[in-house]
């Protein structure tokens, strides 16, 4: 079932598996075979341990689609094809993949190598992959053990996309800050924004490697940085979006 036998686990990290476990509300897995498979799901590649997450990713990412179709169905069932698509891109997105992670304390059971550990980049996506391994891990055992694999899993991811479902349904333009203000653009000048994005050197307090200004119309309208282009890209349309609405600028 794995390569990673329970047994051969040190009891420390056994027992924090187990934390992780009963953190999910999935205590009944915590003397099973189920921590083989979790430990495979939270090693990367770069650790270089002969095994990765990379096929419980490709089960993962499956089952979190599933899982986000069924919830939009059920608490929004009116909703339109195209926005049930649009809101569920957002919930299986690396962002919000890593934010989800994070919440479960999951980056610091990560196996993985030092120059990726050190890559301020490499986080996020690291993140996310995990998450996504770690459901197709939990569902994996959660079936093995006789349970419906799916049912066992809703009542941890329901309480975090609630709130988030409600924000973009309220806010279509969150996180879409770019195509927002392209829009406006083409509404009221008729010109696309152009992005000026470089790449910087980190600085204490401020990691991200690139800064982005937009312009419109030959005006600057906003600045953001990121650790990627696009993400330094989006964080400028956000604070351009935001200074044209008079609204304080969003981090997303």
């Amino acid at each position: 079932m794995s390569c990673f036998p329970t047994s051969s686990l040190a009891p420390q990290r056994q027992a924090r598996l187990q934390a992780l476990l009963q953190c999910l509300g999935l205590d009944s897995l915590r003397d099973t075979p189920a921590l083989g498979l979790v430990e495979e799901a939270l090693t990367h590649r770069s650790a270089g341990l002969g095994i990765d997450n990379e096929r419980l990713e490709f089960h993962g990412d499956a089952v979190l689609r599933l899982l986000a179709a069924s919830f939009l169905r059920q608490h929004w069932p009116e909703l339109p094809v195209g926005e049930l698509s649009r809101v569920r891109n957002q919930l299986v997105s690396d962002r919000e993949l890593a934010r989800l992670g994070q919440a479960i304390g999951l980056q610091s059971l990560i196996h993985m190598g030092v120059q990726a550990r050190r890559d301020p980049t490499a986080t996020t996506p690291i993140l996310a992959r995990s998450c996504e391994a770690l459901l197709g891990a939990l569902h994996d055992a959660l079936r093995l053990g006789g349970g419906d694999g799916l049912r066992e899993l809703y009542p941890w991811l329901e309480p975090h996309w609630l709130p988030l479902v409600r924000e973009l349904l309220s806010h279509p333009q969150r996180h879409h800050w770019k195509t927002a203000l392209q829009e406006w653009s083409q509404a009221v000048h008729a010109c696309l924004p152009t992005y000026i994005t470089e790449e910087v050197e980190p600085v204490h307090g401020h990691p991200q490697r690139f800064a982005a200004q937009v312009h419109v119309a030959g005006t600057r309208l906003g600045q953001g940085r990121g650790p990627s282009r696009r993400q330094a890209e989006q964080a400028a349309a956000a604070q351009a979006w935001a200074a044209l609405h008079h609204q304080p600028a969003s981090p997303g």
